[in-house]
Parts: structure tokens; C-alpha cells; sequence
């Protein structure tokens, strides 16, 4: 098959995907030129976005396509416009009508794939982004959001390489220098990260005071840190403790700068680890830098954002020095006593120095941090083709776990000596994710592993998106201590079954959130939390460096599922 019937053949399934799903809008037939009216609104309406005017803009493009519904330049714009509000299924329409005027439009392919990609679909986002840099090698927000999946799919040094490629291409794009910037701080580059988010500050608009506050912050803390080693591991290769279990959550003793017993949450759903401000004050730990608010679940949404730097961390016989740490106040319940309260969380960061095993049968952890020899860069979990010479991007075939039609039916389990392993992808906040099915729901759900989570969660737009009120429990009203506060009267879902990559577990329930402050910075939406609820019923191996996520049942709550649709709820 040619390149040219490769293009069309996948253009051919795009526009099938948006027959289905009646995205389409109906199209002129004729245009009108606009001369120079219609050129100063279109140069006004760019100036609008890089000003960050998102919803000026969006009305002015449009003016122009209610004159003319064939303008596809202003129908692009509109289309940017929404995906920088977030309004993604509205963009993609507004793509997927200049593909069916003009099927090789490679700014329409870039848009509806970029679209995609942040609503959760990595299967059919990928192809539109690769059809649209094969269509031009220059498409910018293609390579970047290609970037991203390599990102996300934890080939870093890829990620790295198309992302200067897209500045370079478009160095006024200031959330290029956000994604490049965190691809720097995984890499540890923190100078060239700093560097990064120093350029954002320069090349975006001044309007958004407590985003750019959260990056001056970061800056500042990169800074301090700038080539200093951290994470640095020593003691023995392997190392066993005991933890106990309060409300689904591991919870460990530690030593921090020789001084403890700390009690620590074992925590996935932290990307940096966490000390409480009373003990940082106990330990005489000082903030290193501050700025700007974070948004969380919880209170009244947000904390202040400090910093702290450990001298060392010890965990059973195994020791980490130099360990960034944020400093903020840990709530929690009144009914727990004092003695039961965690000090704070063990992040990713630490975490995915070692290939941990959280045995919540045996109620132990172990740490393992004997060299990765020879490991293989971490394949792709979405089916597309090999990425083509001149985008910026080093040549890797993407292959695997997650190939194939999106579609309820449960995808059978891999299982590798006894477990089950789970395909995972990271977010743009260096937590992870990987693809859930409820009851009900026709598509894979994105959820992050949290086992600092009590209760596994759904986000309140999954709950409309999918029409899941008739799933709500009546009269059941619940208590969530989150990062930012305490909320009282959360709602949730029943549900007759929660199924990770064919792995069921019955009679589940799930908390009813807004997770807006989660997907924010989480670069593809985030339907849920799989919390420590289902985790707990498993020996759990979570293997950063690997790149791997196994679960090994123990609990006869979990089943492996029939390969056919769930249905029902509660």
C-alpha cells in the first residue's frame, strides 16, 4: 500500500469516527471574500490568542464563519481557540468539518488529533497527528503532541528531542516551554528546565498572575537545585519492612535526616513527596523556595505551594539523600486518633527509583533497587505506525498493549509468572494512569493509581459525559479529606464491577469529584482515581524504571472478565 492510500485510508476512519458520532456540521457550498474587513478581523482574532484572549478570539473567527461556513482558516482558529479553553469536543467538531471539505488539511488533522489526545483517545489521536507532520513536517503542534505521547508513554529522551523541534518551529508557542520544561525536570535537567519556564514567562501573556506565580516558584526551586544529584540511593540492594493499613492506605515508618520514627503514606498519587508543615517544624527542614497557590481536591481547592529539601530518607536498610519535598498541612479525619495520623506521603519521585512491591496480604514492602541491565526503551500502549524521518522526532516504532478498536470488551490479561501486567501511561504532572472499564461505559477510562487514595473515584464530567446519575447511591453522603481541605457530603457511584485490563473486581463504589485541578496539569483528561479500595485486594509491583504496573490477586473479590460488555450498575 502506497503512502498516499495509507494517508487516505486513515482520513477515511477518522471521518468515519465523526459520522458516528454526528460531529458534523453542515458546510457551505459557496464562499464570499471578505477582502480586507475579513482580514482584519482574522489578524485581530490571532492577536486575541497570543494575548490569551481565548474566548475574544473565538467569537471573532466565529463572525467570519457565520458569514461564510466554508471559511476553513477561521474554523481552524475557532478550533485552537476551544482547545485552549479546554472545550475539546466542540475543537474537534470544528476539525472534523474542514476534514470533510479537504481530507489532506494537515492544520485540521493537527487540531482534531491534538483534541483527541487531551480528551484520553490515544488511539485515533495518534494517527491524525502522524497523517498531519507526513501531510507537513513543519506542523508544529503535531510534533508536539506526538512529544507528548512519548511523554506520556515514558520515552523521555523522544519527547525531548521533538519538543525543541517544535520550538523551533514555533518558539512563540508558550506551552511548548511547559511540556519541555517537564521533560527537562524528569530528565533532571533543572537548569534547562528553569531556563524553559523562564522563556513561558517571557513569550506568555501576563494575564494568568497565579499561574505564573506557581512557576516562579519552580524556577526558583530549580535553581537551587540546579546540577545537584537527587533521589541518591545507598544501602542494601533490597530491603523488606511491615506497614499497616488505616483506611486502605499503606502507611510505613521512616527516618528522615536521622531523626524519626516519620509515619509516611505510601503514596502513587504524589508525583513529589510530601511533609507535613508541624513536622518539617519538629525537624528543623526550612523552605528552599515558594510561589503561587496548587490546586487539589478537598477545603477550598488550593494550598500554598513550598519546598523543602531533605538531607537523607531512610526506609528499612535502604537510604536516599537529597529528597525535594512540598511542605504543607496534611489534614486529617477528627475520628482518627493522633497516634494514627501520617507525617506526610512518599511520592512517585522516590518511588520510581526502585521496583517497589506494596503485599498488602502480608502487609509488606519491599524495595528493590538492583541496575536496570539492557532494558529495552518502553513500547508504545496505542497501535499506529512508525514514526517517518524529518519530524523532529527519532525514528520509533510504537506497538502494543493498547492496539486495537476501542470497545467495552475486557482485553485479556497479560500474565507474566503468575501476575497480571497493566499497560500504564505517565501525565503531564508525573503521575500514572492506566485504562479502566465500568459498567455501562463503551470506552476505556483513564484513572490514576493512587495508592494514597482510600476510595477509587469518578470525575463529576465522566459522571455527565456518560450518563452515569442513575448509578448515583441514594442517600449516601461521605466524608473526603483531600490535599486541600476537608468536603463533606461527596456523593458516589455503585457499581456492580470496576475492571482494570480484564482484572474485575465486584461490588465496587466510587467517589464522585471535580477533578478540574487534576487535569489541569495532567495533559489528558483524567475520568477517575483507582484507589487503594481495588489496589488492596492485589500484590501490587510498581516498577518505574521498567516502566511496569503488575498485580497479582489475592482477594476472591476479583475475577478475571468474560470477554464480553459489562453491563448494569449498581
Amino acid at each position: 500500500m502506497t503512502g498516499m492510500e495509507n494517508r487516505l485510508k486513515l482520513v477515511s476512519r477518522l471521518l468515519r469516527i465523526v459520522a458516528l458520532g454526528g460531529a458534523m456540521l453542515s458546510i457551505g457550498q459557496t464562499g464570499e471574500v471578505f477582502g480586507q474587513s475579513r482580514g482584519k478581523v482574522m489578524k485581530q482574532a490571532e492577536k486575541e490568542l497570543r494575548q490569551a484572549n481565548f474566548a475574544t478570539a473565538e467569537s471573532l473567527y466565529r463572525q467570519l464563519v457565520d458569514r461564510d461556513q466554508n471559511d476553513k482558516q477561521a474554523r481552524l482558529g475557532m478550533s485552537f481557540a476551544q482547545i485552549k479553553q479546554s472545550r475539546l469536543l466542540e475543537a474537534y467538531q470544528n476539525a472534523a468539518q474542514v476534514l470533510s471539505a479537504e481530507p489532506l488539511n494537515p492544520r485540521a488533522h493537527s487540531l482534531l488529533g491534538t483534541a483527541l489526545l487531551r480528551s484520553g483517545d490515544f488511539r485515533t489521536s495518534i494517527e491524525s497527528l502522524y497523517t498531519a507532520v507526513r501531510l507537513n513536517e513543519r506542523e508544529a503542534l503535531a510534533i508536539a503532541g506526538l512529544s507528548d505521547v512519548e511523554y506520556f508513554e515514558n520515552r523521555t529522551r523522544n519527547a525531548y528531542a521533538g519538543l525543541r523541534r517544535a520550538i523551533q518551529l514555533d518558539p512563540n508557542e508558550p506551552d511548548y516551554y511547559i511540556s519541555l520544561a517537564r521533560t527537562c525536570s524528569r530528565m533532571e535537567y533543572y537548569d534547562e528546565a528553569a531556563d524553559a519556564f523562564q522563556r513561558f514567562l517571557e513569550v506568555s501573556p501576563k494575564t494568568d498572575a497565579e499561574r505564573r506565580a506557581r512557576i516562579k516558584g519552580l524556577i526558583e526551586f530549580y535553581r537551587y537545585l540546579g546540577t545537584t544529584r537527587i533521589h541518591r540511593t545507598g544501602g542494601r540492594e533490597v530491603t523488606t519492612i511491615p506497614f499497616e493499613i488505616v483506611n486502605f492506605r499503606p502507611l510505613i515508618s521512616v527516618m528522615i535526616n536521622g531523626k524519626g520514627p516519620i509515619r509516611l503514606v505510601i503514596d502513587t498519587g504524589a508525583s513529589l513527596s510530601v511533609l507535613s508543615d508541624q513536622t518539617a517544624v519538629r525537624l528543623g527542614i526550612k523552605p528552599v523556595a515558594r510561589g503561587g497557590n496548587a490546586r487539589a481536591i478537598g477545603g477550598d481547592g488550593t494550598f500554598p505551594i513550598i519546598y523543602g529539601l531533605l538531607d537523607s530518607l531512610v526506609i528499612g536498610e535502604t537510604k536516599i539523600e537529597m529528597v525535594p519535598v512540598y511542605i504543607r498541612t496534611v489534614y486529617s479525619s477528627p475520628d482518627v486518633p493522633e497516634a494514627e495520623r501520617a507525617d506526610g506521603y512518599l511520592g512517585l519521585s522516590i518511588l520510581a527509583n526502585f521496583a517497589m512491591t506494596i503485599d498488602y496480604k502480608a502487609r509488606q514492602l519491599t524495595l528493590d533497587r538492583t541496575p536496570v541491565q539492557n532494558e529495552a526503551v518502553p513500547p508504545s500502549t496505542t497501535d499506529t505506525a512508525q514514526a517517518t524521518a524529518n519530524t523532529g522526532l527519532p525514528p520509533v516504532q510504537l506497538t502494543v498493549p493498547f492496539a486495537g478498536e476501542v470497545s467495552s470488551t475486557p482485553v485479556a490479561p497479560r500474565i507474566l509468572d503468575g501476575s497480571y501486567e497493566v499497560p500504564i501511561r505517565s501525565t503531564s504532572g508525573g503521575l500514572v494512569s492506566t485504562e479502566t472499564n465500568l459498567p455501562g461505559v463503551d470506552r476505556p477510562l483513564n484513572f490514576i493509581i493512587d495508592t494514597g487514595a482510600s476510595t477509587s473515584v469518578i470525575s463529576k464530567a465522566a459522571v455527565k459525559s456518560y450518563q452515569l446519575e442513575k448509578l448515583i447511591m441514594p442517600g449516601v453522603k461521605i466524608r473526603v479529606i483531600g490535599a486541600a481541605g476537608i468536603s463533606d457530603d461527596t456523593e458516589a457511584l455503585g457499581l456492580n464491577t470496576l475492571t482494570v485490563n480484564g482484572l474485575r473486581k465486584t461490588r465496587s463504589r466510587a467517589l464522585i469529584l471535580d477533578l478540574g485541578s487534576v487535569n489541569e496539569t495532567s495533559g489528558f483528561e483524567q475520568h477517575g482515581v483507582l484507589g487503594g479500595d481495588y489496589l488492596s485486594h492485589f500484590r501490587v509491583v510498581f516498577d518505574m524504571r521498567r516502566y511496569q504496573f503488575k498485580l497479582t490477586p489475592q482477594s476472591a473479590a476479583i475475577t478475571i472478565a468474560a470477554e464480553q460488555p459489562e453491563q448494569g450498575g449498581k
